[in-house]
């Protein structure tokens, strides 16, 4: 099976801590908790404020390769 990457326009920050997604090893696509909003994450903003992995939670890709790798 073929691996599922980020095909979208490359994600230039966090939006929440606004650092380069680019410096750390993942980013997510994720769902913030307790709140029914999305966005792309750093790794260390996701760990504190995401609602997790999966269906309805949001996914973790590498940064280098764009691969998904959870979710």
């Amino acid at each position: 099976m073929k691996p599922k990457k980020w095909y979208g326009t490359w994600p230039a920050q966090c939006d929440l801590c606004a650092r380069p997604l680019e410096t750390f090893p993942t980013f997510y696509d994720a769902r913030l908790a307790d709140d029914p909003r999305w966005g792309l994450f750093c790794a260390d903003c996701w760990q504190r404020y995401g609602a997790g992995l999966g269906t309805g939670l949001g996914q973790e890709y590498d940064s280098l390769s764009r691969e998904k790798l959870r979710g």
